[in-house]
């Protein structure tokens, strides 16, 4: 039997000190990218040899995205920038994991609170109360369709984030 691998990571800290740029277009703050290259480098050995990084286009979510694709020698370019995953609910979000293409083993996907958390609280036996920005979780399952990944066939998991005591 095959496994899937999901990576859900929440982007980096972002900036609210402007009030005339839109939600969608908010940039990184210096300590927002500080955290993402410290995650990435902190995960780069989880996340070798990743099949698809699918990030929302929000401006922080694609930086985010960008940060861990550097860190992991993903190319750039098989970055895919979807605006379904901004705003949506958690249901939806399974929506687009369980219609990932089946021969896509292992995948990261950059996206938002409050939805990020309550998608992994889905399939995690021990909930957590909020994945922190930079934060990721990854989940190990026990099977060949993304269709089928459950928390009954959950294998492992882990939750990192920036000020996680190492």
């Amino acid at each position: 039997m095959g496994y899937k691998e999901l990576f859900i990571l929440r982007h980096a800290k972002s900036s609210w000190d402007e009030p005339n740029v839109d939600d969608i277009d908010r940039a990184l703050t210096t300590r927002g990218i500080t955290d993402a290259y410290g995650i990435a480098n902190r995960q780069k050995k989880h996340l070798k040899d990743l099949d698809l990084i699918l990030t929302s286009h929000a401006n922080r979510a694609t930086h985010t995205a960008t940060i861990f694709a550097g860190i992991i020698s993903y190319p750039y370019e098989k970055i895919k920038l979807s605006s379904s995953i901004y705003e949506i609910s958690e249901n939806q979000l399974v929506t687009i994991v369980r219609n990932l293409p089946d021969n896509l083993a292992r995948v990261l996907i950059v996206g938002h609170n409050p939805t990020s958390t309550y998608f992994v609280n889905k399939y995690l036996k021990s909930p957590i109360d909020n994945i922190p920005t930079a934060g990721i979780v990854g989940l190990s399952f026990h099977t060949t369709s993304w269709n089928d990944i459950s928390r009954d066939n959950l294998q492992s998991s882990f939750f990192e984030y920036p000020k996680k005591e190492q």
